[in-house]
């Protein structure tokens, strides 16, 4: 027995003694950004001086990248460009043709049939080799919920489930749903949309009231195949009130290493020039997201206004995110899809960063 407790208590000094895991907390840099050019037949390109040439006027807000054998294959929130998911296809995640395919034609029974808007896709690929779908829609009496569809191929049809997958009328609904894969167990993040219930945020569909009310960002595991939920729901972030502006909502989360998790996120209101996109560590997904830094913001540099609601591809190099090529969000501009490379730290950082930003 002595013998037992003796050898318990020398491995537990060795572990404990053993460099236990850690997130980086250093520089990621935003490098090689470009609006993206899209291809479409029939529609008339516009000239973009500084950019990389003529480029397609389409609107893709909120787009999320998926990489299925050499093709890239990208999805984007509701918009003029008609239908419900506007789906674009690429060979090299540069070149894009935008292909006037909706990938989710029938929103279901549960979506309200006056507010189709479905928001925020986030496609994976699952174990069963089924393509499932999560995004954000309007459940008929009550606010937004996150909703599922299925589909065999990338490009659809995304056949939507019976019943919203989470909602939370009570605290401003749920928007900007995506997974995440940690190699062992998948989640899925998504933004409790409480700006929409009012508070101080000039980003709130009704009345300004005192206070800021909470968007935090939560997450939750679920099986494998991305359809049933498991144990329970996760605050990892909220928003810090006026710094802020009251939000903090469009997560998108990469593993490092075992132990260094980052989640990427954006603050303050869409449809404002102080729209960034800002990241945080943590030891593990459903852990507490400290050290925030920022990794794009506006500015004349590059005409980039408002970035932000960005998705890094499984590459783990390549990001998408949306943004206005001109100040001030005027009529006559829309949200662009940007594809950028991010770099990230080398060896351990305790502390420090290095910003892009675009005030030159």
């Amino acid at each position: 027995m002595k013998q037992s407790i003796l050898f318990a208590l020398a491995a537990g000094g060795l572990a404990a003694a053993l460099p236990q895991p850690q997130p980086d907390f250093g520089p990621i840099e935003l490098e090689n950004v470009t609006l993206s050019e899209f291809e479409a037949g029939d529609l008339v390109s516009r000239d973009r001086g500084p950019w990389n040439g003529p480029v397609m006027d389409i609107a893709f807000p909120d787009p999320t990248l998926l990489i299925d054998g050499n093709v890239w294959w990208a999805y984007a929130t509701s918009s003029e460009n008609h239908g419900h998911i506007p789906l674009a296809v690429s060979n090299d995640g540069e070149k894009w043709t935008w292909t006037k395919q909706d990938a989710v034609p029938d929103v279901g029974p549960w979506v309200d049939p006056k507010n189709k808007g479905i928001w925020a896709p986030s496609v994976f690929k699952n174990d069963d080799g089924k393509y499932v779908m999560y995004f954000s829609g309007k459940r008929k009496g009550g606010s937004r919920c996150v909703g599922v569809a299925v589909a065999d191929y990338a490009q659809g049809p995304f056949k939507v489930t019976s019943k919203p997958f989470i909602c939370d009328d009570a605290g401003g609904g749920i928007i900007d749903p995506v997974q995440f894969d940690d190699g062992h167990q998948r989640w899925i993040l998504w933004k409790v949309d409480g700006n929409a219930l009012g508070g101080q945020t000039t980003c709130t569909g009704r009345p300004r009231t005192p206070g800021y009310k909470p968007t935090p960002i939560r997450i939750q595991r679920v099986t494998r195949d991305g359809m049933t939920l498991q144990g329970k729901a996760k605050t990892i972030l909220d928003n810090a009130g006026k710094a802020d502006d009251g939000v903090v909502e469009g997560p998108a989360m990469w593993k490092r290493r075992p132990g260094s998790y980052v989640l990427f996120f954006s603050t303050h209101c869409y449809s404002s020039d102080s729209y960034d996109i800002q990241y945080a560590w943590a030891t593990k997904p459903d852990g507490n997201f400290e050290h925030r830094r920022t990794l794009a913001r506006s500015g004349p540099k590059q005409p980039m206004y408002g970035p932000g609601h960005m998705d890094i591809a499984s590459d783990g190099k390549t990001i998408a995110f949306h943004g206005r090529d001109k100040p001030g969000n005027p009529k006559d501009t829309k949200r662009r899809m940007y594809i950028g490379k991010i770099k990230f730290p080398e060896g351990d950082y305790s502390e420090g960063i290095k910003v892009l930003n675009y005030h030159g």
